[in-house]
């Protein structure tokens, strides 16, 4: 007989233009009707933007090397802001237009403060001390003033 359970070892992503599906419970159904509240959001849009807010926290934790690749960082803290409000749009090709254009790509947000970092870590940030002490100043060997 074959596996009696089809999502059994199915940890792979999906593919793209795959449609996975989910079971939706209780909780997921609450989560979702919050998301979706917020504003005009479909339940596509609400799961793609809580998987993708998800996913750049992961790859933010890796590339700060908070947590090794592959493993899933612990979100301490969060902080929030009020939505900015929508910028005039312009024509396409208006000339009046003197915004810069957005840069293209992603940027990373900054590291965590560094009570989180790895020692190796922050030493690459601040430079490795010596261990040995540094030369005597001459000006050190004079006798006090009286």
């Amino acid at each position: 007989m074959g596996n009696t359970n089809p999502t059994q070892g199915k940890n792979k992503p999906p593919t793209a233009g795959s449609r996975p599906s989910v079971r939706i419970d209780d909780g997921l159904a609450a989560d979702l009707a919050d998301i979706m509240g917020a504003g005009d959001i479909t339940f596509a849009d609400a799961v793609r933007r809580a998987v993708g807010q998800l996913a750049e926290i992961y790859r933010t934790a890796w590339a700060h090397e908070v947590c090794p690749p592959g493993t899933a960082p612990v979100v301490l803290a969060y902080q929030l802001g009020r939505p900015r409000p929508p910028m005039p749009v312009a024509g396409g090709y208006d000339a009046s237009d003197t915004r810069p254009p957005r840069p293209v790509g992603r940027l990373r947000p900054g590291p965590p403060p560094a009570a989180q970092l790895r020692p190796t870590y922050a030493d690459t940030m601040i430079g490795r001390r010596t261990p040995t002490a540094p030369p005597a100043r001459p000006d050190a060997q004079r006798p006090p003033r009286a």
